[in-house]
């Protein structure tokens, strides 16, 4: 009954097989740990485009909204930040600029007069006011105008360019002094 050199190496291959074990539940472990540390930030750049892009969007709605742009391209907002086409976006609540937004002068991209013919003037007070008679063309033209935001969010540096076009009926005198023909 000799066990005792036989016995004692079997609890020492026992201790290096769960050794082994260990270093690889380990490893696996912090894998899994890196993983979602990934992908935790894939998700917060993503949240960080979507808030930007949102910021854009609102801002290029309000512009368009108001109609400013069309007497006052180079102070399109009423209230703004630090310069008269810029927003500015507190999205978190905490009292500081968290999303930045700055509207580029809307540019005309092409205006085309209204005939008297083509109005409706029995439907439309707008159109109603267009009409010059016995001229062909009334006072008013459909023009189209390109706006351009961009927008940075201050704390992650995401930012997003967003281009939107619109057609607006106006007068022959805001077109003469914002759009020549």
């Amino acid at each position: 009954m000799n066990n005792g050199p036989a016995h004692s190496r079997q609890r020492g291959v026992a201790l290096v097989v769960a050794l082994i074990m260990l270093l690889a539940v380990t490893l696996i472990a912090v894998s899994a740990s890196n993983l979602v540390q990934s992908n935790l930030k894939i998700v917060q750049n993503m949240e960080s485009r979507d808030m930007v892009r949102a910021a854009a969007h609102s801002a290029l709605e309000e512009a368009i909204s108001s109609g400013r742009f069309l007497t006052k391209p180079d102070k399109i907002f009423d209230v703004s930040c630090e310069d008269g086409n810029q927003k500015c976006y507190d999205v978190n609540g905490d009292g500081t600029r968290d999303v930045i937004v700055a509207v580029a002068e809307p540019t005309c991209v092409v205006v085309q007069p209204i005939k008297n013919s083509d109005l409706d003037v029995f439907n439309s007070a707008a159109e109603a006011s267009c009409y010059m008679p016995p001229a062909v063309y009334s006072m008013c033209a459909n023009s189209v105008w390109e706006f351009r935001a961009t927008a940075a969010d201050v704390v992650t540096g995401a930012s997003i360019v967003v281009r939107q076009g619109i057609g607006v009926l106006t007068s022959l005198n805001n077109i003469a002094t914002n759009c020549p023909i």
